[in-house]
């Protein structure tokens, strides 16, 4: 499921760590909507992976060091989900909340329409992805305390990409599928590294476009799950080309 929503804010400043704010204001309205959904989304289970993604534009936006100035005082949320649960819950949880205002730094942002997007249908061994957020390619080492963000123009950046990749997929689909993710192959056919403030820390990411050969299946859950690390905060939203 996929669904753009027109968030508006009181003043066109936000902080730059753009994807904690919405993260937040999507946990508000979760929490808002069914208390036992959230828990089980973000309590139970400490990191549990979710399978779903979102990507914001900004319009005619302007970075500064700390800071985004978004002249006309609107951001266009997009979330996509695998999951049909989490897009129900996603829709009515921002429905129940439209038109109040949510506070963040120095500001407020407030649901004013949400729309559900038609899907497209993968029915081929092969498709073309262009991001609509970042890809993150991140590496946990050891202990996981020490952490690497890679670039997609780099053998190693990809060598982690299809291993998280694969990883990916293994957790969603099972060890009875393994033959079918080990045949997906990938080509990075143009890259721009980037670097989104995420959580206080600069992460190393990519701007892109990946052609992946896999089982159809597997095609349509990245479509719709999105691609990489980080997934559910703001990161590995895709669309075909």
């Amino acid at each position: 499921m996929r669904f753009n929503v027109e968030l508006l804010l009181e003043n066109e400043i936000i902080p730059k760590d753009k994807n904690r704010i919405i993260l937040s204001l999507m946990k508000h309205n979760f929490n808002s909507y069914d208390k036992d959904y959230f828990i089980e989304l973000y309590k139970q289970i400490p990191n549990k992976k979710k399978t779903f993604t979102f990507a914001l534009y900004m319009g005619n936006c302007k970075f500064l060091r700390e800071e985004i100035v978004i002249p006309e005082k609107k951001i266009i949320l997009n979330f996509s989900t695998y999951d049909m649960k989490d897009g129900i819950m996603f829709y009515n949880s921002f429905l129940k909340n439209k038109g109040l205002e949510y506070p963040i730094k120095n500001n407020t942002i407030k649901v004013n329409k949400i729309n559900l997007n038609k899907e497209k249908t993968i029915t081929e061994n092969e498709v073309i992805y262009k991001t609509l957020s970042p890809i993150s390619v991140r590496e946990h080492c050891g202990d996981n305390k020490k952490t690497w963000y890679h670039s997609l123009k780099d053998l190693k950046g990809q060598e982690v990409f299809i291993n998280n990749l694969k990883y990916q997929l293994k957790s969603e689909f099972g060890e009875d599928r393994i033959l079918d993710i080990e045949e997906i192959e990938f080509e990075v056919l143009g890259n721009k590294e980037v670097k989104v403030k995420n959580y206080g820390i600069e992460v190393l990411s990519n701007i892109c476009r990946l052609k992946i050969k896999a089982k159809p299946y597997i095609l349509d859950y990245l479509y719709k799950a999105g691609i990489g690390s980080q997934k559910s905060t703001g990161f590995g939203m895709v669309d075909l080309v």
